[in-house]
């Protein structure tokens, strides 16, 4: 089934949107063999993309499931115990330590740090052989650097991951210029990397082609006034990246949401996972863009905000027992939303200028 291609132009930025079928067995395996993954989301959607390109910079934003997953490869979070697994593992303990299996660790709910791709359009990014075949149909260096923003679990280091995910040979180099893949910094906790809460968490971010990093910090917020008047929406695009049922143990979700008005646009990337009977965890990145005020250079804001909480905890703060108000992501939103500060991990914005 070939892919479909919307493509709308307003105040100078040209949007696509890239809708495509689930990716097939051939194709997956090219991608486990690109991320070093044994295993992968049920449906990818490889075809997918969102783009906006800012004419005048050549500013090109975008997002794909392929760094998405080059992010969920490189956090590395720690397995997710469920109860099942765990009681299946006690009552069949000596057997593993008898036979001397091998227990694959691996975070399987595949959540990603991954925020966005962002490239600048005329800079050419030089591709590693071992991603050719990938980057036909993704990234991960084909068409931009993306962008992580991880939590304190990580346990990757956040210089070799922004590389990593780029290309695996450039994160052991000291020259990462050499490499041809630009380069990555890593922002401390507490340094000033966001706003609001943000303790033990950290970004990383691409750097520009001339050497200044392009998303930087800011106090400034999406103006959510703007956004709540009854402007009419010129565009309207929900594309996804990836799906699982989580072995049938809940859901995991990774889908963009685009919507262009009069005076701005507005991108929410949502990572929604639901484990049953654990947790609900909600990973958001909105990216806003007013370009109604010509005195104004012209920015892109990026809030990023992770929420998480185990049903005991949220059912403590008078939040709904597990069912009905966890069934999609906007459910979960809302649910978070009632019960914030409560299960807020991550709260930080930043900017980039035009």
């Amino acid at each position: 089934m070939p892919s479909s291609q919307d493509t709308f132009c307003n105040a100078g930025w040209t949007i696509r949107t890239v809708t495509g079928p689930i990716m097939g067995d051939k194709d997956m395996d090219e991608y486990r063999r690109v991320l070093s993954a044994f295993v992968l989301p049920e449906m990818v959607f490889a075809q997918n993309r969102v783009e906006l390109v800012h004419e005048a910079s050549g500013t090109i934003i975008s997002f794909n499931a392929l760094d998405a997953l080059a992010g969920w490869k490189h956090e590395d979070l720690p397995p997710l115990q469920v109860r099942v697994a765990e009681e299946w593992r006690k009552a069949r303990e000596h057997e593993i330590q008898q036979q001397k299996a091998v227990q694959l660790t691996y975070d399987w709910t595949y959540t990603t740090p991954y925020t966005c791709t962002v490239a600048r359009r005329g800079v050419q990014q030089q591709q590693q052989p071992a991603l050719a075949a990938a980057a036909a149909r993704g990234s991960i260096g084909a068409h931009g650097i993306p962008d992580f923003v991880c939590g304190a679990a990580s346990t990757a280091s956040l210089r070799k991951m922004a590389l990593a995910a780029v290309a695996p040979n450039a994160a052991s180099s000291t020259d990462s210029n050499a490499a041809g893949v630009g380069t990555a910094t890593a922002v401390a906790p507490g340094s000033g990397s966001g706003a609001g809460v943000s303790n033990g968490t950290a970004s990383v971010a691409a750097d520009g082609p001339d050497g200044g990093t392009l998303w930087q910090p800011t106090t400034e917020q999406i103006d959510r006034g703007l956004l709540m008047e009854r402007d009419p929406i010129l565009f309207y695009s929900e594309v996804p990246l990836y799906e699982s049922d989580l072995d049938d143990n809940g859901v995991c979700s990774l889908t963009v949401k685009l919507r262009v008005m009069p005076r701005c646009w507005l991108v929410l990337l949502r990572l929604w996972i639901r484990v049953d009977g654990s947790l609900v965890r909600l990973r958001e990145t909105r990216l806003f863009c007013r370009h109604d005020k010509p005195d104004k250079r012209l920015e892109v804001l990026q809030e990023v905000k992770h929420c998480e909480g185990t049903f005991a905890e949220l059912r403590s703060r008078g939040a709904p027992d597990e069912g009905l108000s966890y069934t999609d992501g906007d459910a979960a939103s809302q649910v978070f939303q009632a019960v914030a500060p409560v299960g807020l991990k991550l709260l930080q914005t930043r900017k980039l200028q035009l």
